[in-house]
């Protein structure tokens, strides 16, 4: 297999709403060097080609939406756009000493549009080398090397629940369910009609914005039994929020706030937590001062309830008791909307509230009496999950501290990169030599 320098490696991630890219891998593995918007525009004269230079709305063309890509050709010239990018870095870059690693972000993607891709990547683009390796994968070896595990990735309009069984796809077992971060932003949109949907989506951006555990919800100013979510036919007694706009400059108007704040008494408020704040406040695109009540800690009860019913039924198709359970010890939560804080830590408790054996979840709820080939474990009625468990990001990837770790997938690319294209053994990469000989569907023989 001929050699690649590892900084003419290209990495890209394409969602539904943005495209990470990074060309380039350094001794320190980093987060991805650019964030594009995952849109193009037909061409105004002639709707067959494509542009990326914005066009009346009408045009916009969204090539992957809730993980499925609609429209393959301008997804490909998205990627031929990165490549003139590149070229333009590196004028005498040739393209065929360009290593490709595609992260494919959804299970939806099909087999034709993956081959689609791979015809365009060595006849359009021409690049030496390519790639195609499933986010769940990649999520798993940003953790570690672990055999068992189990990904819940949550994207804009869909979440994916994918078991890791012996470091593979378990596709039988696979799960996705259309709810994802923006079905707290449909939520927080009824129960706040005042805040259009740009500062819905900031507030759910924002440090004021939390899923309380408990505790918290009981010792809020609002208690419990408050903050438990209504129906959307009882959405008219709730309350919306108050916007706060003015000409002057939002640091002004935070100035003056606080100084009132002082006056009234009222600065002790600011040592509280958000949770024991009757009201809390965040600034939006357009440097209005935003105060939001208790529904800033309501919106996400049906996606986590969701997901952990997706998850539970995922798990329940692995036959083999003790790899399940790993999987539930080994789950891997990926996406934006894993950064909400308390959101995890809720997607936990309920999954041991209702699914965990002994926990209050009956047979039925819980993992179901199965049957083993062991006499003992049938004489025992071995049920799982016994325990769920959030695996701990690594300490190691120093870079990353500050980004977070929901993108944890481009990591794992990054890593799998410098096995696939520097190892003989490892495979998955597929070289030009090999599609000028077995032609698009090749690519399902040199596949991780």
């Amino acid at each position: 297999m001929p050699s690649f320098r590892e900084d003419n490696f290209l990495i890209v991630q394409p969602g539904s709403q943005n495209t990470l890219v990074r060309f380039g891998i350094e001794d320190v593995l980093s987060p991805p060097a650019y964030s594009i918007p995952t849109k193009v525009y037909k061409n105004a004269q002639d709707t067959a080609y494509y542009t990326i230079k914005p066009q009346d709305e009408s045009l916009a063309v969204y090539p992957i939406v809730k993980g499925e890509i609609v429209d393959v050709h301008g997804l490909n010239f998205l990627f031929k756009c990165i490549a003139r990018s590149i070229l333009k870095d590196h004028p005498v870059l040739l393209l065929n000493s360009i290593a490709f690693t595609l992260v494919q972000t959804s299970n939806r993607w099909s087999n034709e549009t993956i081959e689609m891709i791979t015809k365009y990547v060595f006849e359009t683009l021409q690049f030496g080398a390519f790639s195609i390796v499933p986010a769940s994968l990649c999520s798993m070896f940003s953790y570690g090397s672990l055999a068992n595990a189990c990904v819940v990735d949550i994207g804009y309009e869909k979440t994916e629940i994918t078991p890791i069984l012996d470091y593979q796809v378990y596709i039988p077992g696979i799960k996705i369910i259309d709810k994802g971060g923006n079905s707290i932003n449909d939520r927080l949109g009824k129960i706040l009609p005042d805040l259009t949907s740009d500062q819905v989506e900031m507030l759910k951006r924002s440090a004021i914005f939390e899923v309380l555990s408990e505790e918290d919800a009981k010792n809020s100013f609002f208690g419990a039994e408050q903050l438990v979510e209504k129906k959307e036919e009882d959405d008219g007694v709730l309350d919306v929020a108050a916007i706060v706009t003015s000409d002057k400059p939002t640091r002004e108007i935070l100035a003056e706030k606080e100084k009132e704040k002082r006056k009234s008494g009222k600065a002790a408020a600011e040592s509280k937590p958000n949770s024991e704040l009757e009201t809390n406040t965040f600034v939006d695109g357009e440097g209005n001062v935003v105060s939001v009540g208790k529904e800033r800690f309501q919106g996400c009860t049906d996606l986590i309830e969701s997901i952990g019913a997706a998850i539970h039924r995922t798990l329940s198709k692995i036959t083999d008791l003790k790899r399940a359970q790993e999987c539930y010890d080994n789950l891997i939560l990926v996406g934006q909307t894993s950064k909400i804080i308390g959101f995890k830590e809720a997607l936990v408790v309920h999954l041991y509230r209702n699914f965990v054996v002994g926990q209050g979840a009956t047979s039925a709820q819980g993992g179901a009496f199965r049957d083993t080939n062991n006499m003992i474990q049938d004489l025992n009625l071995i049920q799982v999950p016994k325990h769920v468990k959030l695996l701990s990001r690594p300490d190691y990837f120093s870079e990353w501290k500050k980004t977070g770790f929901e993108d944890c997938s481009f990591l794992g690319a990054q890593i799998l990169a410098k096995q696939v294209f520097n190892s003989h053994a490892v495979g998955g990469s597929f070289l030009r030599e090999d599609y000028m000989e077995k032609g698009p569907i090749g690519i399902w023989h040199n596949r991780l």
